[in-house]
C-alpha cells in the first residue's frame, strides 16, 4: 500500500508512540514484535510477517508490558516496507484497525480541566507470617520483580534504620509511562505501611496508599490494600472498573506469589 495512505490513516486519530512488546494471532499466523504507535481505533506494529491490506480479521493481541489483552474484529489498513529501520530491523510496518474501538477508553480523558478522585481497595490472604509480608513490601528495589506496572524503583532517601523513606517510581500505565515519588511511613506494631505522594505526574495529582497485614494464624495473614488517587482527568467507567477490580487484584496475587516464593 502507498505509504502516503498509511500516513493519512494514522493522522485520523491522536496517536501514542508506544514501544511495547506484543504477541498477535491473526490470519492463522502467530508472531511477536514491537509496537509503533496506538490510536483509539487501532495499532501499528513492526513485523517480519506481511498481512494483506483490507482483509477482515479476528485479531488477538497481548501486550505483556502493560498486561493488556485484546480480542477484537478488525482489518489491515496498510502493510508497507518498514520506513524506520533505525528503530526496528523488521521487514514491515502494519496498521491494524479495530472495529470496536478497543483503545477509546484510554483516549477518553476529559478536556475541560475536571479532576476525579477514586478510593479503591482490595484484600487477599497470603500464606506467610505478617511480619515477613510487611518486611518484603518495604523492599522497594524489588518491586519490578512482581509489580506489572513498575519498571523502575529508586530509593532517594532512607530512615536511620535503613528503610526507604522517599522512593521514586517509573510506572507503565496502559500505553503511557508515568513518574511519581512517594514518602513512606511505617507502623511496626500494626504491620502498616503507608505512603503519600510528594512529586506526581501530569495524570496523577495526588496519591495516598496503605497496606496492612493482620495475622490470621502463625503462617497466614489477611492483607488489605487501599488507595486514594486524584486524577487530572475523568476516566470512563469501564476503565475504572478494569483498574480497580482486575488490575489491582492481579497485582495483589503477584505480591502473594512473590511473598510465598521468598519465605525467609
Amino acid at each position: 500500500m502507498n505509504p502516503s495512505l498509511s500516513n493519512r490513516v494514522s493522522r485520523a486519530h491522536p496517536r501514542i508512540q508506544a514501544n511495547f512488546k506484543y504477541f498477535v494471532s491473526c490470519e492463522n499466523k502467530n508472531f511477536d514484535g514491537i509496537t509503533h504507535d496506538v490510536s483509539p481505533g487501532g495499532i501499528a506494529i513492526f513485523a517480519d510477517h506481511d498481512l494483506p491490506p483490507a482483509r477482515e480479521l479476528e485479531i488477538k493481541f497481548f501486550i505483556p508490558d502493560v498486561n493488556l489483552h485484546i480480542d477484537a474484529k478488525g482489518k489491515v489498513i496498510y502493510c508497507i516496507g518498514n520506513p524506520y529501520p533505525s528503530r526496528q530491523s523488521t521487514k514491515y510496518l502494519i496498521g491494524l484497525q479495530f472495529a470496536e474501538g478497543v483503545f477509546e477508553d484510554l483516549f477518553a480523558k476529559n478536556t475541560r480541566g475536571q479532576v476525579s478522585r477514586h478510593t479503591p481497595a482490595q484484600t487477599i490472604t497470603i500464606n506467610a507470617p505478617a511480619k515477613r509480608c510487611y518486611e518484603l513490601l518495604g523492599y522497594f528495589e524489588r518491586y519490578p520483580e512482581w509489580t506489572l506496572g513498575v519498571k523502575q524503583s529508586r530509593v532517594l532517601e532512607r530512615y536511620p534504620d535503613g528503610r526507604g523513606k522517599r522512593v521514586e517510581f517509573l510506572h507503565n500505565f496502559f500505553l503511557s509511562q508515568i513518574n511519581y515519588t512517594l514518602n513512606y511511613s511505617y507502623d511496626d506494631e500494626k504491620n502498616l505501611l503507608s505512603s503519600v505522594s510528594t512529586e506526581t505526574s501530569r495524570e496523577i495529582l495526588a496519591l495516598a496508599q496503605s497496606c496492612i497485614f493482620v495475622p490470621k494464624g502463625k503462617d497466614s495473614v489477611f492483607v488489605t490494600y487501599e488507595m486514594d488517587v486524584t486524577l487530572s482527568f475523568v476516566p470512563s467507567p469501564s476503565l475504572i472498573q478494569y483498574v480497580t477490580s482486575i488490575l489491582m487484584r492481579k497485582e495483589m496475587y503477584n505480591f502473594k506469589k512473590f511473598i510465598e516464593s521468598n519465605p525467609k
